[in-house]
């Protein structure tokens, strides 16, 4: 058998359907790990290699670790109060499924092989949902935390809620995962291994798509052995091939075998693929590879079994690793014992509406989602609506007109025989006039240090995320050299973002416009707005999105899409202290409203996410019809070069918003022209080959100038070997 390294690993490939080729990301996870934490593979490598060793010592001298153990168990439901916000009786069915694999009293037993049936067996090892949170407070075992990071999530959910890992496993439930490999795939669910609780306890546990917890509800359908799978990598298993070709999973009782299995069944049975008997190994390699194992990637409906020497290495990985987690004293804290007596908890109020942004005499459905109880012992409702007719309501689930514009909170209080629970939302429900505010053409220069809110004139305001913090933010530090000239008037600020001093990777920090009536606005008709950008280092991954509303922001539409190196105005480079543009390093970007002109009420909104990113300036918006932006005679509107930097295989593209006659150039940081070309283009968006207008290009810098009657627009593009 091959000697395991734990960073020398493929991706893990999920343990359902082989047609949709689902992915399990717990190797992945820990490589990224050890790139993180230089210098954390060699310590835990070490410490893996002293307990493979204590395994064999121990099995060689016949000392046995038959213990029983029952672990404490939270969920936490991340969600956006959509279907991944999934029910108790979700969570229970599988919490039902991984016992009953974890003990073999799973149905399917009897598809086991007879060669391998006698080296299955109960892990001797249970899970309980926890009965007592952190602050000894009554708990279902379930905790529900609303936020986006449901979507596309890693170890940032962990760092929204997480009980102590010494005494609870974590599970957090959400609604998609991000695919960190390097190999297309859906990732289920993630675990981190034990041997990691020392040195990254805050990231501990396992991370679950909520459409594989179970095999009810959202599940309805799959077998729910992802979390058995997980389950097992958080208690140390590895996979049964031993994440290297033919190689050793540290159990003497499971078959060598070649590589992971995807759709292999019991009518495969013997499946052998050549390995050979490893050293020490104990059972025969004639039977072929144990494909039904919960550690191997067959579907989830094809595995059956954990082998006894699984067992013994998941307890002995209690004992050295997870301590305190089985132990009477933390059984009986969290109430996971065997004497401990079910009683009833107090309610969490919890709540959603079906939109949280309308005009003017729009209604809203409120929805209480409260939880820790049985909903039929909640004995009352309390519901405040700030700017609502009604503005209180005693119904489970009311319903609400706001007749005036304006920001409202909301609350709801819950209360049943044990006690009550209040949830206070600010700046819940957004309501817009039935008129626009503001009219085209319509400028906003940010000016004005009261932005974002303006008390003598509200009409003028912006909407900024309510819940995130550190956000958007004026300064005064740089602006814009007028590129969407909007006044006579030197500007002096602009407003900001910074993505590295989010308190969450994947936080989306909004900024919405006043309503605006394009009522009389012809087409052509924009949204322009100065923009400068720098990326911080080679990890920086930031996003910009803009979206556009006609019905008061109930609907959105995304017009703009731009991610790090779409954004950046500095030539591409990292620019890892604070970056304060010069005028040079400041380009104008516009979002197409052609469709909406005639529109009565139109807002946008400013989606802008990220990670370790610089800082992101935006400077004189404008909406108007193009023909109408100051100074822009010209008939075209951005101009992108992309990939920048390149090796000379750029798309430069550009949209005209008339049929024109343009000249297109290459020059030299000189200023030499190296290529010119006049061309005749249609009112559209236009593409053309940096290779087309020059094939040889050494690496340098260069700017491409598109040119229409002596008025034009310039851009840098970076070439590389």
């Amino acid at each position: 058998m091959k000697k395991f390294i734990t960073i020398t690993v493929g991706l893990l490939v999920g343990i359902f359907s082989i047609s949709a080729q689902n992915w399990c990301g717990t190797v992945e996870h820990q490589k990224k790990l050890y790139t993180d934490n230089p210098g954390l593979a060699d310590t835990l490598e070490e410490r893996l290699e002293a307990f493979n060793r204590l395994q064999e010592e121990n099995a060689a001298n016949g000392v046995r670790n038959d213990d029983h153990h029952i672990i404490p168990v939270v969920f936490h439901v991340i969600h956006k109060g959509g279907t991944e916000n999934i029910s108790l009786t979700q969570i229970e069915d599988q919490i039902r499924i991984l016992n009953d694999d974890f003990a073999r009293l799973n149905a399917d037993t009897t598809n086991t092989p007879s060669v391998f049936a006698e080296y299955a067996g109960d892990t001797r090892i249970k899970f309980r949902l926890a009965k007592i949170d952190p602050d000894g407070s009554c708990t279902e075992g379930v905790t529900r935390t609303f936020s986006d990071l449901t979507n596309n999530a890693k170890d940032n959910v962990k760092a929204l809620i997480q009980w102590n890992p010494e005494n609870y496993l974590n599970v957090w439930v959400v609604k998609s995962i991000e695919n960190f490999s390097e190999t297309d795939g859906i990732i289920l669910g993630f675990a981190q291994f034990p041997n990691l609780l020392w040195s990254k306890s805050e990231t501990d546990g396992i991370v679950l798509r909520d459409d594989h917890c179970g095999s009810i509800g959202t599940a309805q359908g799959v077998s729910g052995r992802t979390l058995t799978h997980e389950a097992g990598h958080w208690l140390n298993l590895i996979h049964i091939w031993g994440d290297e070709d033919c190689g050793n999973d540290q159990v003497n009782d499971t078959p060598t075998a070649k590589e992971a299995n995807h759709g292999v069944c019991t009518n495969h049975f013997p499946w052998d693929r050549g390995c050979e008997t490893g050293s020490g190994q104990t059972i025969t390699q004639e039977s072929g590879e144990m494909f039904m194992n919960y550690m191997d990637y067959s579907d989830g409906y094809c595995q059956n079994m954990f082998s006894l020497g699984q067992g013994t290495r998941m307890r002995s990985a209690i004992n050295q690793y997870r301590v305190n987690l089985t132990t009477e004293s933390n059984l009986i804290a969290t109430g996971a014992n065997d004497n401990y007596v079910t009683v009833d908890c107090a309610p969490i109020a919890e709540f959603k509406a079906n939109f949280t942004y309308g005009c003017a005499g729009d209604g809203l459905n409120y929805e209480s989602n409260s939880y820790n109880t049985p909903v039929d012992s909640i004995s009352s409702y309390e519901w405040t609506f700030e700017g609502g007719t009604p503005s209180s309501s005693t119904e489970q689930n009311p319903s609400v007109i706001y007749n005036e514009s304006g920001i409202f909170k909301t609350t709801l209080t819950v209360t049943n025989r044990v006690g009550s629970s209040t949830t206070i939302k600010e700046a819940y429900v957004n309501i817009s006039p039935e008129n626009a505010d503001m009219s085209a053409p319509y400028f906003q220069n940010f000016e004005s240090n009261e932005f974002p809110t303006f008390d003598n004139n509200p009409h003028w305001n912006w909407t900024t995320s309510a819940s995130e913090d550190p956000s958007w933010q004026w300064t005064t530090e740089v602006s814009s050299p007028n590129l969407s000239p909007i006044d006579n008037n030197i500007n002096s600020a602009s407003i900001r973002i910074r993505s590295s001093e989010f308190n969450q990777i994947g936080e989306k920090h909004i900024l919405i416009t006043p309503s605006i009536d394009l009522s009389n606005t012809l087409t052509p008709v924009r949204a322009y707005f100065d923009l400068a950008y720098a990326r911080r280092n080679g990890n920086s991954n930031d996003n910009l999105k803009v979206y556009v509303s006609k019905d008061c922001g109930r609907t959105w539409t995304r017009r703009f899409n731009k991610d790090t190196d779409a954004l950046a105005t500095n030539g591409g480079g990292n620019h890892f202290f604070d970056f304060a543009p010069t005028d040079n390093q400041w380009d104008q970007f516009n979002v197409n409203l052609n469709t909406y002109a005639g529109e009565g009420n139109v807002i946008l909104k400013f989606e802008f996410s990220g990670e370790e990113g610089n800082w992101l300036y935006i400077d004189n918006f404008v909406v108007c019809n193009s023909n109408d932006l100051s100074l822009n005679d010209h008939p075209f509107t951005e101009l992108n070069i992309f990939p920048n930097p390149s090796k000379g295989d750029a798309t430069i593209e550009f949209e005209l918003y008339q049929d024109a006659e343009i000249q297109i150039a290459l020059n030299n940081i000189y200023g030499a022209v190296l290529a010119q070309e006049n061309l005749e283009l249609k009112a559209a968006i236009n593409s053309i080959q940096l290779k087309e207008i020059y094939s040889s290009l050494k690496a340098g810098i260069y700017f491409v100038q598109l040119t229409q009657n002596g008025s034009g627009v310039t851009k840098k593009i970076v070439i590389t070997d």
